[in-house]
């Protein structure tokens, strides 16, 4: 699956008064080697930026891929769309100003590829676990406690987020809200040595492929940062009796001391009293708890 993507393409020739017909911005700068240079930025209902140089006759898009054939993005993209994304995108542009591009002639500048785990309400277990490790050449953060996590550097990013929350904090449709509970999105932006790897000239119709895909997320989620849970402990759960929460503190510490330490050590530690009364507290709490997170990995091709 694919999100947002800006492709670029030049030359080609789109007259001034076509341009201005539109609700646009433009600047003027002067170029020491090609002289006076106009760009034109355009914003329209199905392409959202439109950006022209007049100088070097470079026209650059930037569209949701989802959005502009479904509507929202939390719709999965199949790889028979992408010739429908394609043809959508040319029949737009040739309404606008009168021209017509082919597919292969599109270069990508950035390209957001993007996978949906359905993990039902264990999105948040997933992001607070993997927000204490790190990736390779990456800094790590995380927002909104369990919301989001993004591994970043200076060419790319890897996040991991709640699409349900997102949706929510958007105020998208109640029924996109609807569709997206339930699902842990992972959104990748490579770098562009990750494009010219796979595509020397970084060509729309190689990238924007099933195989591009698959091979940007599996490389992905082998170097997701799982860590071992200790206490796999039910948050919910926790949210639930949070009125009793010194008493489990309490216990948890004295199970901990126990498994360090075993029985013949906490005796040292505690008096007797107090260690009958932890033992007292430990017979009447159980503290449910979850089996391990699985690895992410993705069964279906294009999916979302």
């Amino acid at each position: 699956m694919f999100d947002s993507m800006k492709m670029k393409v030049s030359p080609v020739f789109i007259q001034p008064e076509m341009l201005q017909q539109y609700n646009l911005t433009s600047f003027t700068y002067r170029n020491q080697k090609t002289g006076v240079i106009t760009t034109y930025k355009i914003q329209d209902e199905v392409i959202p930026y439109i950006k022209y140089q007049d100088g070097s006759k470079a026209l650059t898009i930037q569209v949701s891929i989802p959005k502009l054939l479904y509507g929202n993005n939390v719709k999965s993209i199949e790889q028979s769309d992408i010739p429908t994304f394609f043809q959508r995108v040319q029949e737009r542009l040739q309404l606008l100003f009168g021209i017509h591009i082919a597919h292969e002639d599109w270069r990508i500048t950035r390209l957001d590829v993007c996978c949906n785990f359905h993990v039902g309400n264990r999105t948040g277990e997933y992001i607070r676990q993997l927000s204490k490790g790190k990736m390779p050449y990456k800094d790590t953060r995380n927002y909104n406690h369990d919301e989001t996590v993004e591994f970043f550097n200076k060419s790319s990013r890897v996040m991991l987020y709640d699409k349900y929350k997102q949706c929510k904090r958007i105020k998208e449709p109640k029924e996109v809200i609807e569709q997206s509970k339930g699902i842990l999105r992972l959104e990748i932006r490579p770098s562009d040595n990750d494009l010219k790897k796979y595509s020397k000239e970084k060509r729309a119709i190689n990238l924007v492929t099933e195989s591009f895909f698959t091979y940007i997320i599996k490389m992905t989620l082998e170097g997701l940062p799982y860590t071992e849970n200790v206490e796999s402990i039910d948050y919910a759960w926790l949210l639930e009796n949070k009125e009793d929460i010194s008493m489990i503190e309490t216990y948890l510490g004295y199970t901990m001391f126990k498994n360090l330490f075993q029985e013949n050590g906490i005796r040292a530690i505690y008096t007797p009293s107090t260690l009958a009364n932890r033992k007292s507290m430990a017979k009447q709490i159980t503290i449910p708890k979850k089996e391990a997170l699985k690895r992410l990995e993705i069964i279906d091709s294009v999916q979302g």
